[in-house]
């Protein structure tokens, strides 16, 4: 039995919780999902997008000092080795080629995520893209810092 043919015997469809709520958002006219960007909407700093593409990435934002212009790396999951972290206001994703420093608030709940591969984005507050403060208790991402190992030199004896 499908879901239409429940509500066909059960009288009309009931509205979602959501709806309920009054917070659902009208589908798409297109019937696709829609996809967030920055500066749409309110600041999230972390979330999922669902995708159909076999390979799971995960996109960490930061904005350059002073600008709207984003730089950033996008790494694959399967080179994500380790998920450290020093308390909810740090996190350290560890890479085969670079260690990625995330500072915060409340970030708990973005560490979960990110080592279930359940973030599909993470991205650092900016005030010139996002005006409005986010709220207390909100996971913040103030800082994200992409580390790499200085290249080795090896040098010779001259005697």
């Amino acid at each position: 039995m499908t879901a239409s043919d429940f509500d066909r015997t059960t009288g009309a469809p009931k509205p979602s919780f959501a709806e309920r709520l009054g917070r659902a958002e009208p589908p798409p006219a297109n019937g696709e999902a829609p996809e967030a960007s920055a500066g749409t909407g309110p600041y999230r700093a972390f979330g999922f997008l669902p995708t159909g593409n076999v390979g799971e990435t995960c996109e960490v934002t930061r904005w350059i000092e002073g600008t709207e212009i984003p730089e950033g790396i996008e790494f694959q999951y399967r080179f994500l080795m380790q998920v450290g972290y020093v308390g909810d206001e740090q996190l350290r994703l560890f890479l085969p080629d670079c260690i990625v420093v995330i500072e915060g608030r409340n970030l708990r709940e973005l560490r979960k995520k990110l080592a279930r591969r359940r973030a599909t984005f993470v991205q650092q507050y900016s005030r010139k893209v996002w005006p409005e403060v986010p709220p207390n208790g909100e996971t913040v991402v103030e800082k994200i810092e992409v580390v790499r190992p200085e290249p080795v030199r090896l040098y010779r004896r001259s005697d």
